[in-house]
């Protein structure tokens, strides 16, 4: 294990085992979140007997098997997630409890990589530290408990292409660099956010080792040709897009909107590294945009940690030159971070935390290099006060860390059993579920994004209906709906809609007559209201005319 040997192979077990006993508690809370059903609802259909394509805008999915098999969720998103689900879900079954352990193993496996990796590159004592730090990071954590944005999928592919890709440097190997390109085009394929960090190493790389760069641009087109192929197998499935996709990348990069974006990314950046993140979502009741006005519990500690870590790295480069191996790999992993972090400042729209977690493993590979110098040099002054203090230093700023994310993690935790989740992420919709599939004749008509997936996902057998996809395209002038007596609608809450189509329900079954329309309101676990459900008696329709409008039969 690249110089880890049997210690470190148990050093690593035990955080893995204390990571999965955090965060493998109490599965069914919160509520699935659509991002978290998007990737697993086709995964359970394909399964399913006379199951359905997903069918949202820019899905994907081809017969194969007897049943639809999905290429694509989003043009920039792959349905690489939703495959691997697929022998999951056949072997333990589909249900929640399954989804979430699968994605966290997913993140362990991605810890797996990063600490072979940083092995390879610095050494086993700040690999083990590193993996220490990021296994028990509640970012990190929580983001692949409840996978949005397919994090961990994208952690394993990133951190073993890393590691393919140091291995097969250093041997000249076209076969691990050809699985490298691989696991990296994999990642691009899961989701296409990868690229500015793949892009930020690979400048890190050219400035670090410049003539070894230009060395190998000559000498080894062979190895090169080999990362290239392997690069373009793995993201092969997105040109299953086509023209669809560049279009909706290209619109997506031609709206720059650094100034706009940036307090959001600037309230991302702080919650993540202070670990407080996804508790604020939980108390946001999972609305991003409330998430900068709320106070999660916070360690506090890991942003002074990793600010003061860049500092110490960069004055022991610039003391030691001329750099040797370490130096120069150190400075990687310093231009690595500092560049992923300009990509993703610039970025479009990359303004959440599963945005922001592509520059893992780099954050934590950063202190522990730094924690891990400064024990070498007070080791190099035994019995000197100095030495003492610099090993004080780096024993109690790493044990202090790691203790800010458990802290964190347990308060987490706490918050979500007691409350079952909030407002978009509340278990009320899960706990509905089984009296809306208790009527064969029901209809459920979600309007407003959040409801659909995870209703599809532990309901598969209810008639479901998503028509505000279509208010995105010009059907919208023509959109009507039939409604029966057994039809229900599923509204947001005004703080948490995404779309207007449920406010102006309401607003249309208040000038109904009276006794013609019900409203109910459904609570999380701690009685505050999550979502609305209204029921209209008559037989209906809904029409579309500028607004929702409700005409009774």
């Amino acid at each position: 294990m690249s110089g880890l040997g049997r210690s470190g192979a148990l050093a690593f077990a035990a955080v893995a085992a204390l990571s999965a006993w955090l965060a493998l508690r109490d599965l069914d809370v919160p509520g699935l979140y659509y991002d978290e059903a998007i990737q697993a609802v086709p995964a359970a259909e394909f399964l399913r007997e006379h199951g359905h394509p997903l069918q949202i805008p820019g899905a994907m999915n081809v017969w194969l098997g007897g049943g639809w098999f999905p290429v694509l969720t989003q043009p920039y998103m792959g349905a690489l997630k939703s495959q691997l689900l697929i022998p999951i879900f056949a072997s333990f079954g589909a249900s929640v409890a399954v989804l979430r352990a699968t994605t966290f193993v997913c993140g362990l496996v991605g810890c797996f990589f990063a600490m072979l990796f940083a092995a390879r590159l610095l050494g086993a004592p700040v690999a083990l530290a590193m993996v220490a730090l990021l296994a028990l990071d509640p970012s990190f954590l929580f983001v692949s408990r409840h996978d949005w944005g397919s994090f961990s999928l994208g952690l394993v592919c990133r951190c073993a292409g890393l590691w393919l890709a140091a291995v097969g440097l250093s041997r000249r190997a076209p076969g691990w660099l050809a699985a490298a390109g691989l696991a990296f085009g994999l990642g691009l394929y899961n989701k296409i956010d990868l690229a500015p960090m793949l892009a930020a190493t690979a400048i890190a790389l050219a400035l670090c080792q410049p003539r070894a760069v230009v060395r190998a641009l000559r000498e080894r087109s062979g190895e090169l040709a080999a990362f290239a192929a392997g690069l373009a197998a793995g993201a092969a499935p997105l040109l299953a897009a086509g023209l669809r996709g560049a279009a909706a990348v290209g619109s997506v990069a031609g709206e720059l909107r650094l100034a706009t974006d940036l307090p959001e990314k600037l309230a991302t950046w702080r919650a993540m590294l202070d670990g407080s993140y996804f508790h604020r979502l939980m108390l946001a009741g999972g609305s991003f945009e409330a998430l900068p006005g709320v106070q999660g519990a916070a360690s506090g500690v890991f942003g002074p940690a990793l600010g003061a870590s860049v500092l110490v790295l960069a004055g022991c480069l610039v003391v030691r030159r001329p750099w040797q191996a370490r130096e120069r790999a150190q400075a990687f992993a310093l231009a690595s971070l500092g560049l992923g972090v300009a990509g993703l400042l610039l970025l479009p729209r990359a303004v959440r935390i599963h945005h922001v977690l592509n520059l893992t493993p780099f954050p934590q590979l950063v202190v522990a290099a730094a924690a891990v110098e400064l024990w070498r040099a007070g080791a190099q002054q035994p019995g000197a006060l100095a030495g003492v203090a610099l090993r004080g230093i780096a024993a109690t700023g790493l044990a202090a860390l790691l203790a800010g994310h458990v802290w964190v993690d347990l308060r987490t935790l706490a918050e979500i059993r007691a409350s079952g989740g909030r407002g978009r992420w509340s278990d009320a919709l899960v706990r509905f579920a089984p009296e809306l599939a208790a009527d064969p004749t029901a209809a459920v008509v979600s309007l407003d994004w959040g409801f659909a997936a995870p209703l599809r996902f532990v309901a598969p057998g209810l008639e479901l209906r998503e028509p505000f996809w279509q208010l995105l395209g010009p059907a919208r002038a023509a959109m009507q709906l039939e409604g029966a007596p057994r039809t229900v609608y599923l509204v947001a809450l005004p703080r948490f809609r995404v779309f207007d189509l449920g406010q102006q329900l309401l607003a249309a079954v208040a000038r109904l007559p009276e006794g013609a329309a019900s409203v109910r309101t459904h609570a999380d676990r701690a009685g505050d209201p999550a979502f609305l459900s209204i029921h209209v008696a008559p037989p209906h329709r809904l029409v579309y005319r500028e607004r929702l409008e409700v005409e009774l039969e």
